[in-house]
């Protein structure tokens, strides 16, 4: 009795049994849940910051698709020098559509900007006074607002205090700046000739000069 009492009166302690079982599920948790066999493993979406090296963006992400499965999901072309200019369709301060295809035949210069981005305000007074130049030597300006980190209020103040005569449009998600067009930081600009062709894509503020330089080349 003696001798079966002390065994009793020191039991094993199951606390690192315990442990050790909770380790071996989660390893072979976490296996499944990750290896090709698993259907939960269609889309794997990853969060990039983008980051600028002109004005800062405040907390805006690109996803990326990293893996997909069947069925293929369907994602847009994005701008490249040499290519066609995306397609898009965005809606002016006064609600009005403006579809970029509706352009070709026309140089295009896109500018994308916020009220908040000083390198934005810097070069603003140049490109409207570009636009007054060459309006009708077929060039269209069309300024595309990131409304995503905007409001229509500092939007329309920024319009009225550089006396702005072309579109303005908004991207209100930052689909069509961030994911379509690739936008890394403001300003940025997208020269695009006469056939619809991206021809060159400048980020950060340009001199008088620059711009005059870039926009010789899809003027024609």
């Amino acid at each position: 009795m003696q001798k079966h009492s002390f065994l009793y009166k020191r039991k094993l302690n199951p606390l690192p049994y315990v442990l050790f079982a909770g380790l071996f599920i989660g390893l072979i948790s976490s296996w499944f849940i990750f290896s090709n066999q698993n259907p939960v493993k269609e889309l794997i979406l990853s969060e990039t910051p983008i980051s600028s090296p002109t004005a800062t963006l405040n907390s805006p992400t690109r996803s990326k698709i990293v893996e997909t499965t069947t069925p293929q999901i369907s994602v847009p072309e994005t701008a490249e020098i040499g290519k066609p200019a995306p397609d898009f369709i965005l809606k002016t301060i006064n609600g009005k559509e403006v579809k970029l295809s509706n352009f070709v035949g026309k140089a295009v210069l896109i500018n994308i900007w916020a009220s908040w981005c000083p390198p934005c305000r810097y070069e603003m007074p140049a490109i409207q006074k570009a636009y007054e130049k060459y309006e009708k030597d077929k060039l269209i300006v069309l300024g595309i607002n990131f409304t995503a980190q905007d409001n229509i209020k500092d939007v329309e103040s920024f319009v009225k205090e550089f006396s702005l005569t072309f579109p303005i449009l908004l991207d209100e998600t930052g689909e069509v700046s961030s994911k379509l067009y690739g936008m890394r930081g403001l300003p940025t600009s997208y020269f695009i000739n006469q056939d619809g062709i991206l021809k060159r894509i400048q980020v950060g503020a340009m001199q008088p000069e620059e711009l005059e330089d870039y926009l010789a080349e899809i003027i024609q």
